[in-house]
């Protein structure tokens, strides 16, 4: 009987069991023997193990390994292992007591048992990926398996992770809620005299208190002096009347990210930001009407540069691009681009935030965008006008 932890684990195991079977096929196709995983996010999507702060603990190196014949095993320190076996898919879990050398000659050991140890090998080396491991252990590992071949495989993983399952956009459409919330609570204690990190705190706490694993990040522009800087953190800056924040917002739940903005006036919104913000919402409209599955996701940026054109203001996409893909990290591929040649499919999800700005604020109102057969699921829901303080 499962205890009732492994009852929270939202994701089925048997879902991870088959991610990891699908890029054994991949690594198959492309003739390679296998993969060797160490990165964060790849381990959590292919296993189900998730690193409480792997960014702030190297002492204790975590692999995966996938062979093109189906076999995977995960190699851990024995400190994380009743975590992995807790919650991973997969049911070879191979311990090391020591770190260092240990870890790197037992994924070496494994990798060799998995007919690994020659021929081309597929790492994370490539597109937006990072090895979780040193430049001397992977040279140590290379020196150790010297008929190996370590190759790219970023987009065997990316052609995986991209496409969303539906627990995963469930996790993702509760992560928007969540966010909700903290916009909500937020918004409600702005006022003259609060600083950015009385704000930022309610934010991160409204979060957890929702059920967040964890706050994510908590980016804010206010005043004309800062309405340029997107990401800036939180300072003891007082909130002024009569000035914008504008709020880039993000959240984890189970592993899975939701990532958007809204902006809130001190007071009553003039004309002029009333007009701004609708004019933006309008480029929104017009990217998100562009969603339709097996067009390339380059059509929703051209529709946004388009609706932007139509306004007048000379204003181009920055370096093409206007949003990015977006599951276990809070950005990854497709980019919203004018340079994506990515089709758009069932599952797929993009954030689109286009923006100006100028003396009277920030008008961008980004949202997170699931791809259907129907077209764009808007899973964002906070409320898209500008909001304004009593």
């Amino acid at each position: 009987m499962p205890n009732a932890r492994e009852k929270e684990v939202p994701i089925p195991k048997s879902e991870y069991r088959e991610r990891a079977t699908k890029l054994a096929k991949l690594a198959n196709d492309a003739g390679l023997s296998g993969v060797m995983l160490c990165g964060e996010t790849n381990v959590d999507y292919f296993s189900g193990y998730r690193h409480h702060c792997p960014w702030t603990l190297f002492a204790r190196p975590f692999y995966e390994v996938i062979a093109a014949d189906g076999r995977a095993a995960l190699i851990s320190h024995g400190f994380l292992t009743p975590e992995m076996k807790r919650t991973s898919g997969l049911s070879d879990i191979r311990t090391y007591l020591r770190g260092g050398e240990a870890s790197t000659q037992m994924l070496a050991d494994v990798m060799r048992e998995f007919g690994m140890d020659k021929g081309k090998v597929g790492a994370e080396i490539g597109y937006e990926q990072r090895l979780g491991m040193s430049l001397k252990e992977f040279d140590d590992l290379k020196a150790l398996l010297p008929k190996a071949q370590f190759v790219d495989a970023a987009m065997l993983l990316w052609k995986l992770r991209m496409f969303k399952s539906k627990a995963e956009i469930e996790l993702m459409r509760k992560s928007a809620v969540i966010a909700d919330k903290a916009f909500q609570a937020m918004f409600a204690a702005v006022k003259p005299g609060v600083t950015e990190k009385e704000l930022s705190a309610i934010a991160g706490t409204t979060m957890m208190q929702h059920g967040a694993e964890k706050p994510g990040f908590v980016l804010l522009a206010a005043g004309q002096e800062n309405y340029n800087c997107l990401s800036g953190k939180a300072t003891d800056r007082r909130l002024q009347k009569g000035e914008m924040l504008w709020v880039d917002m993000g959240c984890i739940y189970d592993g899975y990210w939701t990532d958007y903005c809204r902006s809130i006036v001190l007071g009553k919104p003039s004309q002029k930001q009333v007009d701004y913000q609708r004019h933006i919402l309008d480029v929104n409209d017009a990217g998100i009407a562009a969603v339709k599955m097996g067009e390339p996701v380059k059509r929703v940026a051209e529709a946004a540069q388009r609706a932007l054109d139509k306004l007048g203001y000379g204003i181009k996409i920055g370096q093409g691009r206007v949003g990015h893909g977006m599951g276990l990290n809070s950005t990854e591929p497709p980019h919203t681009a004018l340079y994506e040649e990515t089709i758009m499919e069932d599952g797929l999800v993009i954030t689109l935030e286009p923006r100006f700005i100028n003396n009277d604020g920030v008008f961008n109102c980004e949202e997170v965008l699931l791809v259907t057969k129907k077209g764009a699921d808007v899973l964002t829901t906070t409320k898209r006008e500008l909001s304004a303080t009593q």
